[in-house]
């Protein structure tokens, strides 16, 4: 099932706009996945709908630079203060 996550650090005030993560549960051809775009400093979402992992670059919908991809895990880095803080507050719909 596809949730909206936010990316919240617990050390300086940087919060993510709510990014798709999964597979969607009215569509389950859409998939999204969350990075991290070096350029903008922000955690993003990423089209995976119809992609080709190994072939495809993928790029951020803010700046059009390449990203990286994110794994789950309990922390994450801030691209604001560089902390280890962020956490991923998940919401209370599905997509």
């Amino acid at each position: 099932m596809g949730e909206w996550t936010t990316f919240q650090c617990g050390s300086c005030e940087y919060r993510s706009r709510p990014v798709r993560w999964g597979v969607g549960v009215h569509n389950p051809s859409r998939r999204f996945m969350p990075a991290l775009c070096p350029s903008c400093n922000e955690y993003v979402e990423v089209d995976l709908t119809g992609a080709d992992m190994v072939v495809d670059q993928f790029t951020c919908n803010l700046c059009g630079r390449e990203v990286d991809f994110i794994d789950r895990r309990d922390a994450y880095g801030c691209p604001r203060c560089s902390g280890s803080s962020v956490r991923m507050i998940q919401g209370s719909e599905y997509w």
